[in-house]
């Protein structure tokens, strides 16, 4: 009987040592784990992916496209990714949202896609429209000044470095006027902007646009008005800005002409 008793107990004792040992080795029930972390409910995720094509400043395609940074920005970011050399990028494993897509490197345009719908669902990749990005145009404006005869207003200046005669028009340099109402006007902090202005190939590099007063809308008559000319690509890549609702031109070579000012008539 005695020995009897012991068995039991020691075989209850086992039994209860057993338990405990699956318990504190983490061999907990779903039911365990949900009420000891309740924050790690499953949350939908998937590559985003997309090309990018770089180009020199007229646009014609470069041998490779590798190393354009491309990032999310959103409630929840991921880590950067880097181009490979046919222009492909993936930002592995990111979490369903809606995002903007930036794109970044040193000498090129930076960029921007807005209002990106990442759903995850199912664990499928979002794969973006595909980009072409610019090196940032050579051409440097200089010697800006603005005439005016009656309602005619007249933008005159020059403009480096100097094409030969005969250039295709393809390849032809340009830039753009911005206009704002203070001292601050620039290509990212401007009221309205012009049309592109072609440089014509040869000559000194000299340029000249005429333009009815009565077009700058965005201005009265009477108020002063300041304009800054910057070099940019052939072909112009631009993106709306989320925050600012400006038209954003990338590609523009970042140092400007002098700026001037004149009253609108």
């Amino acid at each position: 009987m005695r020995f009897t008793s012991l068995f039991v107990f020691f075989t209850l004792l086992l039994m209860a040592m057993g338990a405990c040992q699956t318990y504190f080795g983490h061999e907990v029930s779903p039911a365990d784990t949900l009420q000891a972390n309740p924050s790690t409910s499953a949350e939908a995720r998937a590559d985003i992916t997309g090309f990018v094509t770089l180009c020199d400043e007229f646009g014609v395609p470069k041998p490779k496209s590798d190393s354009m940074v491309v990032s999310l920005e959103g409630l929840k970011t991921a880590f950067p990714v880097r181009t490979r050399p046919e222009g492909r990028f993936v930002i592995a494993n990111a979490f369903a949202g809606k995002y903007n897509l930036s794109y970044s490197k040193p000498n090129y345009g930076n960029y921007k896609q807005t209002g990106i719908m990442h759903s995850a669902s199912g664990g499928l990749p979002t794969l973006v429209s595909s980009v072409s990005i610019w090196e940032m145009a050579k051409t440097r404006p200089s010697n800006l000044t603005v005439a005016i005869s009656g309602l005619t207003l007249t933008f005159s200046g020059v403009s480096e470095p100097i094409q030969p005669a005969g250039t295709v028009v393809e390849q032809q340099r340009r830039l753009r006027l911005f206009l704002g109402r203070d001292e601050t006007v620039s290509h990212l902090n401007y009221v309205t902007t012009l049309d592109q202005i072609t440089i014509p190939p040869g000559g000194t590099g000299a340029f000249t646009v005429k333009l009815p007063a009565d077009e700058l809308l965005a201005f009265k008559p009477g108020e002063r008005v300041y304009v800054i000319a910057y070099g940019i690509t052939a072909t112009e890549n631009a993106y709306e800005d989320p925050d600012t609702k400006r038209k954003v031109y990338t590609g523009i070579n970042p140092t400007p002409s002098n700026m001037v000012s004149f009253v609108l008539p």
